[in-house]
């Protein structure tokens, strides 16, 4: 509206389907939009706008490249007693959405683990690159990337049980985080990591992999669910739910981008009506129809906007009072239920001090990486993944295990393969041809195992699931690698950097 120059009711935004997010999409729409919008407007006619795979990655933000530098005050026996962490991340040419990845990565640096005394600094410098934005976890897999680690290195260096390192310094209920939040029943950090233990059977296999190629790791790690600090009551989302004559419609803003968000508000509205699930419609993102419910990012969608429907849904429940939909058109006529966002009671965040519940709650999970070194090519590669998570109440199993499986599958990338080459201030490796993405071969077996923790104030106990699985295969990979005498401590782990680690190292193999 802005760049046009027009009233809100002369701008209508129709929302397709567009496929996969993860916050490529989020930085840029507008201004893809306003392109088309000005060439339209100019001729008179239809107009799209469409990049090419080179110009989408020459053009489009990436994910903050980081600088993280710890210094840890530990006990002998293992027990954080200060953490002193600098953050530094790369914003390129223009701000974006740096302000807030810095302030959820800040917020994420500590990891899963209790300390009475916490310093974090963070900062985003301008460079000459393209800007940097949005991307799955969103300043989380940087930070929690540095802190697994750093525990791992502690563990190392004290001659501790990397797993005795975690239990002993993982967040417990009554537990308070750097910014003040109280961990309550909806804290999971010492179930998933001894979940994870025993699934993988992980000490008994360390020690079976003494003398050979591989290595086994694990990376303990947390990821709030929702906009940081008071972004969701700032954003006040709607959503309204229409009754039809065969049950209910749906009318929210939020994206299909492949999470399956459609069958999974329709699931959570059908079983809040007692209704089965092909009843329920969900419309078209249209903003002349549906109410502004929010982005569909932050890991918000199932948990905010569902539950917001969730209360829209028993309201309609209440006032059918047992009529069938058909019957109360019939008697009443149409009936629109509409509700704004309440956070739950007790959640306060200021902005200022950087004080109290960053998050209305955290999701938590335990990964576990084996891997494989080749001595000849230098090469790692997976052999197996396990990811141990706890997000609430799976509202669709079958869509969260997709959800885990595709984001520790791209997390692989991350750790191994995906480096973006910058020269004179624009990406030199933009093809597929030389910007290498993890494919089926690169991909191991990834064992799944969703640990069900219901928080109360979400729809049927459900949490945000979104970026939490991407957080931890990079580090639990990197810790398997450091199982192997490996020392990595720049992504992607390619065969360049591991063979200058070996180096250094002089020889390689599992302790």
């Amino acid at each position: 509206r802005t760049l046009l120059g027009l009233p809100a009711d002369k701008v209508r935004v129709v929302q397709t389907e567009t496929g996969g997010g993860f916050g490529g999409k989020e930085e840029y729409p507008s201004i893809l939009a306003g392109h088309a919008s000005l060439l339209a407007l100019k001729a008179g006619r239809p107009v799209k706008l469409v990049y090419d795979r080179s110009e989408d990655m020459l053009a489009t933000t990436k994910r903050h490249p980081a600088v993280i530098r710890h210094r840890s005050g530990v006990t002998r026996d293992g027990r954080l007693t200060a953490l002193a962490i600098d953050v530094l991340l790369d914003g390129g040419a223009y701000t974006t959405l740096s302000p807030v990845v810095l302030s959820r990565g800040v917020i994420h640096a500590c990891g899963p683990y209790r300390c009475d005394h916490v310093r974090v600094t963070g900062r985003v410098v301008m460079t000459n690159t393209p800007p940097n934005g949005a991307f799955r976890g969103f300043g989380a897999p940087q930070t929690q990337f540095a802190m697994e680690v750093q525990m791992e290195r502690i563990a190392e260096t004290l001659g501790i049980d990397p797993v005795r390192v975690r239990e002993v310094n993982a967040l417990r209920a009554g537990d308070t985080t750097a910014t003040g939040q109280r961990i309550g029943r909806d804290g999971s950090a010492i179930r998933v990591l001894r979940e994870a233990v025993r699934r993988t059977d992980f000490r008994r296999r360390r020690r079976a992999l003494a003398g050979t190629n591989r290595g086994l790791g694990l990376a303990l790690f947390l990821h709030g669910a929702g906009f940081t600090g008071s972004g969701e009551v700032r954003l006040a989302s709607k959503a309204s739910l229409e009754l039809t004559n065969s049950g209910a419609r749906i009318r929210v803003a939020n994206t299909e981008i492949g999470q399956g968000a459609r069958t999974t508000l329709a699931q959570i509205v059908a079983d809040a009506l007692g209704l089965p699930i092909d009843a329920v419609e969900v419309s078209q993102p249209d903003t002349a129809r549906v109410p502004d419910s929010g982005p569909t990012v932050a890991s918000r969608t199932c948990m905010v906007v569902g539950g917001i429907l969730k209360q829209c849904a028993r309201d309609m429940k209440r006032q059918l009072a047992g009529m069938t939909p058909r019957e109360y058109l019939r008697r009443h006529g149409p009936l629109i239920v509409t509700r704004q966002y309440e956070p739950p009671p007790g959640i306060s965040f200021d902005e200022e001090t950087y004080r109290g519940d960053a998050y209305a709650t955290f999701a938590w999970a335990c990964d576990v990486a084996e891997v494989e070194f080749d001595p000849v090519t230098y090469e790692v590669r997976p052999v197996k993944m396990t990811a141990v998570q706890e997000f609430g109440r799976p509202i669709n199993p079958v869509l969260a295990a997709g959800q885990i499986e595709g984001g520790t599958a791209q997390a692989l990338g991350y750790a191994l393969l995906e480096e973006v080459v910058m020269r004179d201030g624009q990406m030199a490796n933009a093809q597929l041809t030389n910007y290498l993405v993890p494919t089926t071969r690169d991909t191991p077996p990834i064992d799944v195992v969703m640990i069900e923790n219901r928080y109360r104030h979400g729809p049927f106990g459900a949490k945000g699931l979104g970026e939490l699985p991407f957080d931890g295969a990079a580090p639990a990979i990197v810790n398997a690698m450091r199982h192997l005498g490996i020392d990595i401590r720049d992504l992607p782990a390619t065969p360049e950097r591991v063979m200058e680690a070996v180096d250094r190292a002089g020889s390689v193999g599992s302790g």
